[in-house]
């Protein structure tokens, strides 16, 4: 993350949460979360993006998008990979698909109000 940080991915990932601590704000901060969550995993997504995030509630909001939105793709979160395979072992069949279908239903419903209730941060 420092060496990416050297490069200005910071001013990147500050250009792309915006600012601010209104409600759309937060929003805002959840969504980039949740995108990088699926782009490239949870973990070095919040890693990328906390330092630009900021106050509190702002955190709080990229916590939010970062576990919440990574329910859409399952090489988004390490556990989730787990989980699947822990469960084909047990014979419980999920297909990708259907897990994707259903996380990019839920996950935005999931992901506003939660990201509205970190203003309360």
């Amino acid at each position: 993350m420092e060496s990416l940080r050297g490069l200005g991915a910071q001013a990147v990932a500050a250009g792309l949460l915006g600012s601010g601590d209104g409600p759309f704000d937060l929003v805002r901060v959840a969504a980039v979360g949740a995108l990088g969550a699926n782009v490239i995993n949870n973990l070095p997504a919040y890693l990328a993006l906390e330092q630009a995030a900021g106050g509190q509630a702002r955190l709080a909001a990229l916590l939010v998008g970062v576990n919440v939105g990574s329910l859409i793709t399952p090489w988004a979160s390490l556990a989730t990979l787990i989980w699947h395979e822990q469960l084909r072992r047990l014979g419980v069949r999920i297909s990708w698909w259907g897990y994707a279908a259903a996380g990019l239903i839920l996950v935005p419903v999931m992901i506003v109000p939660a990201a509205l209730l970190a203003s309360l941060a």
